[in-house]
């Protein structure tokens, strides 16, 4: 990793300072904690002048669900999941390069909170696809249901032109969406092809077995 500048650790430690929330350290953001030691980039360096971390998780080793909670971009190098006041930001080693992506709240239609004995999930969707954001236990249900109820709130601000702006209840999503998903991730560079066409198969056979028992 790119060793953080002093202005880096200098901002991480007042943003921590801060921050109401536990998750939100000094090392998560500069860099020198053990989820995100070997990333490219220090988390800090990514945040936009003013902006308030509220969260950071640190993402679980199967990374993040693209569509299917099962269907995953698994990072080799460790990540977080950052809940600032401007955006959901994802940050991951991936191969060689660090991947990111932004999420505004304004288009998070749902958000949900599963817990597990082994891991959990945050749970958001989006019009063109959901996201499926796998935490440690370190951190427990109320750290989750915090950051969830924090991304209601910024987004009933975000939307207070569209009736009560509440996020609903994420539902099952068909193999057709779940394929529509994987394309925008492979478009996005999130898959690579090899892994686009393998989870494909997968679905297409899933689509087959549910038309021939019709």
């Amino acid at each position: 990793m790119a060793t953080p500048t002093e202005d880096d650790r200098e901002r991480a430690a007042l943003l921590a300072e801060r921050a109401d929330h536990w998750s939100v350290t000094t090392e998560r953001l500069a860099g020198s904690g053990d989820a995100v030691s070997e990333l490219q980039t220090a988390i800090v360096s990514h945040l936009l002048d003013g902006e308030s971390p509220k969260y950071c998780f640190d993402c679980h080793e199967r990374g993040v669900g693209m569509g299917d909670p099962d269907d995953t971009v698994v990072p080799e190098r460790g990540g977080v999941f950052l809940f600032t006041d401007e955006r959901v930001y994802l940050h991951l080693g991936v191969g060689e390069d660090d991947k990111s992506l932004n999420l505004d709240y304004e288009s998070i239609q749902a958000a949900e909170v599963h817990v597990g004995v082994r891991r959990h999930r945050i749970e958001l969707e989006l019009a063109e696809t959901s996201y499926h954001l796998w935490i440690p236990t370190a951190f427990d249900e109320d750290d989750l249901n915090g950051a969830v109820g924090y991304a209601r709130f910024q987004h009933k601000r975000a939307t207070p032109d569209s009736g009560d702006g509440e996020l609903r209840d994420s539902g099952p999503k068909s193999v057709k969406e779940r394929l529509e998903r994987l394309g925008e991730a492979h478009s996005r560079g999130l898959v690579d092809t090899e892994e686009f066409e393998r989870r494909r198969g997968t679905l297409l056979e899933e689509q087959r077995k549910q038309q021939s028992s019709e």
